[in-house]
């Protein structure tokens, strides 16, 4: 059964640690929140959100909550909490930021800075209408399950070569951007479900 390691928070990017200039994109944020086991067995929780249909980006697709910053931010955990709030009513004082994943670079224009947040307590998402249309919480153990994991190949944008990933949890499935975040996030946390075996080329 996965459980969160103590040192959780030693495993992800350090808060304080300085962001490389995104130009020519630009920075968003989005918080990975991790809640508790509701089924026994199962572990603790991932929350993502279903986006709306009608949005201009990234329409229907599974995402975590998160946007761009607002000239009140005071930085981009920041961004993300609020974001949160916003989204699924997440108070942010609920909320413990243990560290960063990895930068994610997406066609839209957007570095993605993904946060990592411990939820202390029960949570009852609400949904923000017009934007989200559907939350969902995975367990980490569902997550790194090889059954719904299938490694999609590797692509290069912008000079970046980067894996791609996706997770049958859902329909739409669990993909893109998104999909690279928790993978990251399984990785540390050791869970990352296999690769399926390549077969030697003749």
């Amino acid at each position: 059964m996965p459980v969160l390691p103590r040192d959780l928070s030693l495993r992800l990017d350090d808060l304080g640690g300085l962001l490389d200039d995104p130009a020519p994109l630009r920075h968003a944020a989005v918080l990975a929140p991790l809640l508790s086991e509701e089924t026994p067995g199962e572990g603790p929780r991932l929350l993502l959100i279903e986006r709306a249909g009608n949005l201009r980006a990234h329409a229907g697709q599974l995402a975590f909550p998160g946007g761009k910053p607002e000239p009140d931010d005071p930085d981009l955990a920041a961004t993300a909490l609020r974001e949160a709030w916003e989204e699924v009513g997440l108070p942010p004082g609920q909320v413990t930021v243990l560290g960063r994943l990895r930068p994610v670079p997406v066609p839209t224009g957007f570095l993605i800075i993904p946060y990592v947040g411990l939820v202390d307590g029960p949570f009852e998402p609400r949904p923000q209408a017009g934007e989200v249309t559907a939350i969902l919480t995975p367990s980490l153990r569902r997550l790194s399950d090889p059954s719904v994991y299938r490694f999609v190949g590797e692509r290069t944008w912008q000079g970046t070569r980067y894996e791609l990933h996706e997770f049958q949890i859902h329909h739409p499935p669990l993909w893109g951007a998104t999909a690279r975040i928790v993978h990251d996030l399984l990785h540390r946390l050791d869970l990352a479900p296999p690769r399926p075996a390549v077969a030697p080329e003749e």
